[in-house]
C-alpha cells in the first residue's frame, strides 16, 4: 500500500531507477598546455542534447566479463573492473581511440567482441591498471533518465589513434583547457574534471567523492567504492 500522501488528483511521477554507466576522461599535457579530450552531445539527444562532455555510457552485460587482453582488472574488483572495461569500450566505440600498452603476449582466446578485436588488432592490451577511479554521480531523482556513473582518469600519453566524431559524440578533439577553458554545461562535469586533475596533480585530498542530489539540491558524500590502482 503507498503511504504517501499527496493532493487529490495529483499522480507523482514514479522514480527512474539510474542506470550504471561509465566515463572517462583523458588528460594530456601540463599547466597552459593541458588538454581534455571531449565531444559535444548531439542536439537531438535524449540525454543531455547539445552539451559537451567526456567519452562514455551505460554498462552492458558484456562490460562484466573479462577481455582476452586487459590489465590491472584485480586492483579494481569486480564492480570497478565493468566499469572500467564500459569506459574504455564507450571512449573507443564514441571518439575512435583506445587506451592501453603493449601486450606482453598473444591472447589465450580468441577476440570476441568489437572492442576486443581493435585491441588485438593493435597488439595493445586494456590498460585498466592505468586507470584511476575519480568518483560516482547520480542522476537527479526528477530526471526522465537517471545513470549511476563511476568516472576514471587516464593519461593521454596511453592513447593511440586519433580522436574523430561518432553518431554519439560531435566536435570530437582534445580541448586546451589550460589556455582557454571549456565551459561544460553539467556542474557533475565541472565537478569531475576538477577532481581529475587535482588527482593528476597530487593534489587531491579524502576519499573518492559521490555526487547527488537530495531535496533539489547538490550534495558531495563520500563514495565508498575505492580504486588501489596508481
Amino acid at each position: 500500500m503507498n503511504d504517501i500522501s499527496q493532493a487529490p488528483g495529483k499522480v507523482r511521477k514514479p522514480v527512474v531507477r539510474p542506470r550504471d554507466a561509465a566515463s572517462l576522461i583523458v588528460l594530456r599535457g601540463e599547466g597552459k598546455e593541458l588538454e581534455v579530450l571531449a565531444g559535444r552531445r548531439s542536439p537531438h539527444a535524449r540525454f543531455m542534447p547539445g552539451v559537451h562532455v567526456f567519452p562514455g555510457g551505460a554498462i552492458d552485460p558484456a562490460d562484466r566479463i573479462a577481455w582476452t587482453r586487459e590489465a590491472g582488472t584485480e586492483a579494481l574488483g569486480p564492480r570497478l573492473a565493468r566499469c572500467a572495461r564500459a569506459a574504455l569500450r564507450e571512449t573507443w566505440e564514441e571518439v575512435g581511440v583506445l587506451v592501453g600498452h603493449p601486450a606482453s603476449s598473444d591472447p589465450a582466446f580468441s577476440p570476441t567482441t568489437p572492442i576486443e578485436r581493435a585491441y588485438n588488432d593493435r597488439g595493445l592490451a586494456a590498460a585498466i591498471n592505468l586507470l584511476t577511479y575519480v568518483g560516482r554521480a547520480i542522476t537527479p531523482s526528477h530526471s526522465h533518465r537517471r545513470f549511476n556513473t563511476r568516472f576514471f582518469l587516464a593519461d593521454g600519453s596511453n592513447v593511440f589513434g586519433e580522436p574523430e566524431a561518432s553518431a554519439e559524440l560531435e566536435e570530437v578533439r582534445w580541448y586546451p583547457i589550460g589556455r582557454q577553458p571549456l565551459v561544460f554545461s553539467a556542474d557533475v562535469t565541472r565537478f569531475m574534471l576538477a577532481r581529475a586533475i587535482a588527482l593528476r596533480n597530487g593534489a587531491a585530498t579524502g576519499a573518492a567523492p559521490l555526487f547527488y542530489w537530495a531535496k533539489n539540491a547538490r550534495r558531495i558524500g563520500i563514495c565508498g567504492e575505492a580504486s588501489r590502482s596508481p
